[in-house]
């Protein structure tokens, strides 16, 4: 039998070795010892780019020179005498990934066999696969960072109150007993500052902490934001389902806010997944298993919502574990001070500005009833900053704008503590400041009283009322 070398095995035996390399899905071309392309078969076609007829018989350094490739791993191969490989960017935006693996003949290199592989959509996974952990990376030091935030920073909570010590006492205790705790007050007492606190002094506080209002969601879409849904479960559901917030809150804690406000209907299945703790999705047959903790807060008075038939005895059995229940502001006079000195030191960084407040303002405030509790004296700390000049607010400043609100006042006090001369005084002031409100510079304001610049300009350093 006829031994044929290399070189003339591939030139008698081509359309046959071709034919072979063709069925490989792996680009191969071939060159001789000198780079002259030899031989190419169709996957190297495909993935390099290059026509058959544009590259047989060229050399590797003509086919650099006329664009079709940026450098060469044959030559590469050829110089450094061993494998080389190599990632190639081709101009189409494509990328190939490239072995060289030379051949000897005694010590001289006859052939250079070449591999070519499409690493285009791999490289492309690869980046979408780096840009996703740099995300996750980055959710997790915000993650850890909110954490940490989270337990080194408890709810600050006014409470110099008898009362509310005693409230702040009983949370602290159930905070780390992981049961269900039922929050009750009159709107604005601050229940959730206190689900807050129950929250961060709690186990759970790595996990998530999910709030919702369920006065605020329609009662037709109150069920699939609790429970989620499956795909199709109704029209305009989301064709992949959706997480509910059970779902979301798994391990951790969800706070659910004006409780008496879920349908009837929906009661029985909150129930159930207090209960037997698990939830099965809007439209679903799976169920869920859940470890959530539940705090719920209401403004009703939820015995009587039983009595007359629009809340559930059982759910009201299995929320009110143990109550808390937050006593109104005017049930607790010396937290009002606190308050007020809380809130006008927010405010006046918020505005920007210096305030302090008289004692008889202060007594003003004290009187009031207060039915919107916390949330109206901070409207009203607010409103008194901003609607006056001066760097003090005072009695009258209070008076003026309760009767502008019609608030209902306390009884007045039989006994008033302001000798003549501070009562004249005040109401020097707040003249003053009415007047530069409505005629902006001193000089028309003393025209208007009928007085010199000079007493006006002294009467505002007096009262440290500044001209805008």
């Amino acid at each position: 039998m006829r031994k044929l070398d290399e070189k003339s095995l591939l030139t008698e035996y081509y359309d046959e070795i071709l034919n072979i390399m063709d069925t490989i899905k792996v680009g191969v071309f071939i060159t001789d010892g000198e780079g002259h392309v030899l031989m190419v078969n169709k996957e190297s076609e495909r993935t390099g780019g290059r026509k058959v007829e544009e590259v047989l018989g060229k050399t590797m350094e003509q086919l650099v020179e006329e664009g079709y490739m940026d450098e060469s791993s044959v030559l590469k191969a050829l110089e450094t005498k061993s494998e080389y490989r190599m990632i190639q960017n081709l101009g189409d935006g494509s990328s190939i990934y490239l072995t060289a693996t030379p051949y000897y003949k005694g010590e001289d290199i006859d052939l250079v066999v070449c591999t070519e592989r499409d690493i285009t959509e791999t490289q492309r996974l690869e980046n979408l696969l780096a840009e996703s952990r740099e995300v996750s990376e980055k959710q997790k030091k915000e993650l850890e960072y909110l954490r940490a935030k989270t337990k080194s920073q408890r709810p600050a909570i006014i409470a110099e109150s008898r009362a509310m010590k005693k409230i702040l006492q009983e949370a602290k205790r159930i905070a780390e007993l992981d049961i269900t705790v039922l929050i009750l007050g009159e709107s604005g007492v601050g229940k959730e500052v206190i689900a807050d606190y129950l929250f961060s002094m709690s186990k759970r506080t790595d996990k998530p902490f999910i709030k919702i209002n369920c006065a605020a969601i329609p009662e037709n879409l109150l069920e699939s934001e609790l429970f989620g849904y499956e795909a199709g479960a109704f029209t305009g559901a989301d064709a992949k389902g959706k997480m509910g917030i059970f779902e979301m809150a798994q391990e951790g804690t969800l706070f659910l806010d004006e409780i008496a406000e879920i349908p009837l209907q929906l009661q029985a299945k909150l129930l159930r997944a207090l209960q037997e703790k698990e939830i099965r999705r809007v439209g679903g047959k799976r169920t869920i298993r859940t470890n959530v903790r539940i705090i719920a807060a209401t403004n009703v008075n939820l015995k009587q919502a039983v009595s007359e038939g629009t809340f559930r005895e059982d759910l009201y059995y299995r929320l009110s574990i143990v109550p808390l229940e937050i006593p109104p502001l005017r049930e607790r006079k010396e937290d009002i001070k606190a308050f007020v000195e809380h809130f006008l030191k927010l405010l006046c960084e918020e505005y920007s500005t210096r305030k302090s407040i008289t004692a008889d303002a202060m007594e003003e405030l004290n009187r009031l009833p207060w039915p919107g509790n916390i949330r109206e004296l901070r409207n009203m700390m607010e409103r008194l900053i901003v609607s006056y000049d001066g760097e003090q607010i005072t009695a009258r400043q209070v008076r003026n704008l309760v009767h502008e609100d019609g608030r209902i006042e306390a009884a007045p006090t039989v006994e008033n503590k302001m000798t003549l001369e501070q009562l004249m005084a005040e109401y020097e002031r707040e003249l003053l400041i009415s007047y530069l409100e409505k005629y902006a510079t001193a000089a028309e304001v003393a025209r208007k009283l009928g007085v010199d610049k000079s007493t006006i300009s002294r009467k505002l350093k007096k009262h440290k009322i500044h001209q805008k």
